[in-house]
Protein backbone atom coordinates (compact mmCIF):
# COMPACT_ATOMS: atom_id res chain seq x y z
CA UNK A 1 0.00 0.00 0.00
CA UNK A 2 0.89 3.62 -1.00
CA UNK A 3 1.37 5.47 2.17
CA UNK A 4 3.50 8.52 0.99
CA UNK A 5 1.74 9.58 -2.80
CA UNK A 6 4.30 12.95 -2.92
CA UNK A 7 7.25 10.60 -2.96
CA UNK A 8 5.35 7.26 -3.64
CA UNK A 9 6.39 5.45 -0.84
CA UNK A 10 4.66 2.20 0.15
CA UNK A 11 4.31 0.58 3.95
CA UNK A 12 6.94 -2.10 3.23
CA UNK A 13 9.66 0.49 2.57
CA UNK A 14 9.01 2.56 5.04
CA UNK A 15 8.84 -0.86 8.05
CA UNK A 16 11.88 -1.49 6.44
CA UNK A 17 13.55 1.07 7.97
CA UNK A 18 13.60 -0.42 10.92
CA UNK A 19 16.48 -2.75 11.88
CA UNK A 20 16.02 -6.29 13.35
CA UNK A 21 16.87 -5.57 16.48
CA UNK A 22 14.00 -2.69 16.83
CA UNK A 23 16.06 0.28 16.04
CA UNK A 24 15.64 3.08 13.17
CA UNK A 25 13.62 6.04 12.56
CA UNK A 26 10.92 7.27 14.87
CA UNK A 27 9.75 10.36 13.25
CA UNK A 28 8.54 10.59 9.57
CA UNK A 29 11.54 12.94 8.90
CA UNK A 30 13.79 10.42 10.07
CA UNK A 31 12.22 7.66 7.56
CA UNK A 32 12.61 9.99 4.58
CA UNK A 33 16.07 10.71 5.41
CA UNK A 34 16.39 6.79 5.60
CA UNK A 35 15.05 6.26 2.26
CA UNK A 36 16.96 8.99 0.72
CA UNK A 37 14.38 11.60 0.20
CA UNK A 38 12.38 14.21 2.42
CA UNK A 39 8.41 14.59 2.94
CA UNK A 40 6.58 17.33 1.04
CA UNK A 41 3.12 17.86 1.92
CA UNK A 42 3.28 16.11 5.37
CA UNK A 43 -0.60 14.39 5.04
CA UNK A 44 1.37 10.93 5.32
CA UNK A 45 3.41 11.87 8.59
CA UNK A 46 0.61 10.62 10.86
CA UNK A 47 0.64 7.70 9.27
CA UNK A 48 4.25 7.03 8.90
CA UNK A 49 4.99 7.41 12.51
CA UNK A 50 2.14 4.71 13.24
CA UNK A 51 3.84 2.33 11.02
CA UNK A 52 7.30 2.46 12.43
CA UNK A 53 6.33 2.28 15.83
CA UNK A 54 4.28 -0.73 14.79
CA UNK A 55 7.43 -2.32 13.28
CA UNK A 56 8.96 -1.72 16.48
CA UNK A 57 6.31 -3.16 18.44
CA UNK A 58 6.65 -6.40 16.13
CA UNK A 59 9.91 -6.64 16.15
CA UNK A 60 10.54 -6.30 20.25
CA UNK A 61 7.23 -9.37 20.37
CA UNK A 62 8.69 -11.81 17.75
CA UNK A 63 5.69 -11.39 15.77
CA UNK A 64 5.25 -10.18 12.15
CA UNK A 65 8.89 -8.75 11.32
CA UNK A 66 11.37 -10.91 12.61
CA UNK A 67 9.24 -14.38 12.18
CA UNK A 68 8.64 -13.44 9.10
CA UNK A 69 12.41 -12.35 7.45
CA UNK A 70 13.32 -15.87 9.56
CA UNK A 71 15.93 -13.88 11.98
CA UNK A 72 16.06 -13.17 15.50
CA UNK A 73 16.25 -9.99 17.05
CA UNK A 74 19.05 -9.42 19.02
CA UNK A 75 16.74 -8.72 21.93
CA UNK A 76 15.26 -12.30 21.81
CA UNK A 77 18.96 -13.53 21.59
CA UNK A 78 19.82 -11.44 24.30
CA UNK A 79 16.76 -12.27 26.44
CA UNK A 80 17.07 -16.17 25.38
CA UNK A 81 20.99 -16.12 26.66
CA UNK A 82 20.27 -14.36 29.98
CA UNK A 83 17.20 -16.97 30.58
CA UNK A 84 19.39 -19.83 29.66
CA UNK A 85 22.53 -18.28 32.16
CA UNK A 86 19.47 -18.51 34.73
CA UNK A 87 18.61 -22.08 33.83
CA UNK A 88 22.22 -23.06 34.49
CA UNK A 89 22.65 -21.07 37.81
CA UNK A 90 19.78 -22.95 38.76
CA UNK A 91 20.61 -26.21 37.64
CA UNK A 92 24.47 -25.81 39.86
CA UNK A 93 22.32 -24.41 42.91
CA UNK A 94 19.97 -27.76 43.03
Amino acid sequence: MIVCSCNVLSCHQIKGTIAPDGTGPRTAGEAYDCLGCSPDCGRCAREVRAILAEARAACMTQCGSCAARDIECTVHVAVGQMMDGLDAENDLAA
